[in-house]
């Protein structure tokens, strides 16, 4: 009985832990729905400004040829550009019906129910290193400790299958009242059950030590591909938060100071329309880029935190120094 309920509450501790490893792989689909549902919203802003600037590139180079000071091509690429913004809000408005429709799905709504603008997405500086996180997850990850579940379950099922090659004693108390003697009413029984067919038994020790054999092997091999997927995790939350920085910090801000210089030359009459147009494709593709990056790195992170088995925040923080 005592190796029955051993195997019967292990067994419960994996379901309630393969629970935890869904509820790990749902809030990392939840957070990188979230993640593009924010880009979505960025790019639309970033869309929004381009084209209002665009519109206003138009206005001066129309008055510009109005007045002769500019060639008609001029108002020709402004509009062959505003026409290819057109277009990108095309794809935007059907990715956003697509992220949408994803989240909606993670809520149990229907597709097209309305959803908030996404919240900015604070990107983290602070990393532990991976050989802290491996340590992490191989302390806390619950698909782990299901597997361990599973062999402790199988250890007793062997202490069970050992048992059955042991005569079975019971004992029977009872009372019989169809005896016209009192006497003889009160029954006391005691039975052995002798186990003679130990082929079968056998046969059952034997799958018991396979199955744990099987977990033993099958948790080692978990073991090996929990830390590859945290250390692949963990380099490409590096790269996100490098290329956050990169883009923040230099790629952004010379964007703009290109197309500033640009405009101020056009306007002037010392540059050409072409290089207005250059310079504002290339400041919308380092903030559209900026923006998939943050969305990138918080996705990524997501993904962490999954083979971590949480939250990165109770990984050790190593010293400057340390940091990868």
């Amino acid at each position: 009985l005592a190796a029955r309920e051993s195997a019967a509450r292990y067994d419960a501790l994996a379901a309630e832990l393969d629970v935890d490893a869904l509820r790990l792989r749902v809030i990392a689909q939840a957070k990188a729905a979230y993640a593009e549902w924010y880009f979505v919203h960025a790019a639309l802003d970033i869309h929004q400004a381009t084209q209002a600037l665009l519109d206003e590139l138009i206005a001066t180079a129309q008055t510009r040829y109005a007045a002769g000071r500019a060639l008609k091509q001029d108002v020709l690429q402004a509009e062959v550009e505003r026409t290819d913004l057109d277009n990108q809000l095309l794809r935007l408005l059907r990715l956003k019906a697509t992220v949408q429709a994803r989240i909606n799905a993670l809520l149990n709504q229907p597709p097209n129910t309305p959803l908030p603008p996404a919240a900015a997405i604070a990107t983290a500086t602070d990393l532990p290193s991976a050989e802290a996180m491996q340590t992490l997850a191989l302390a806390r990850h619950p698909e782990l400790a299901q597997i361990e579940a599973r062999i402790s379950a199988s250890a007793s099922r062997i202490t069970l299958a050992e048992k059955a090659f042991y005569p079975d004693f019971q004992v029977g108390v009872g009372y019989n009242s169809l005896w016209e003697d009192s006497d003889k009413r009160p029954v006391f029984g005691v039975s052995i059950n002798v186990p003679l067919d130990r082929s079968k038994r056998r046969s059952d020790l034997g799958r018991a030590q396979a199955e744990k054999r099987r977990a033993e092997w099958t948790l080692i091999e978990r073991r090996a591909g929990l830390l590859a997927d945290l250390t692949q995790a963990h380099a490409e939350v590096v790269e996100a938060q490098s290329s956050v920085a990169l883009y923040r910090d230099q790629l952004v801000p010379l964007a703009a100071e290109y197309l500033e210089a640009a405009i101020a030359d056009y306007q002037s009459g010392t540059g050409g329309f072409l290089n207005v147009i250059t310079a504002e494709q290339r400041a919308l593709s380092t903030e559209l880029a900026l923006a998939r990056a943050r969305a990138d790195s918080a996705r990524r992170l997501a993904e962490l935190e999954r083979w971590v088995g949480g939250s990165v925040d109770a990984a050790v923080i190593p010293t400057s120094g340390e940091q990868q």
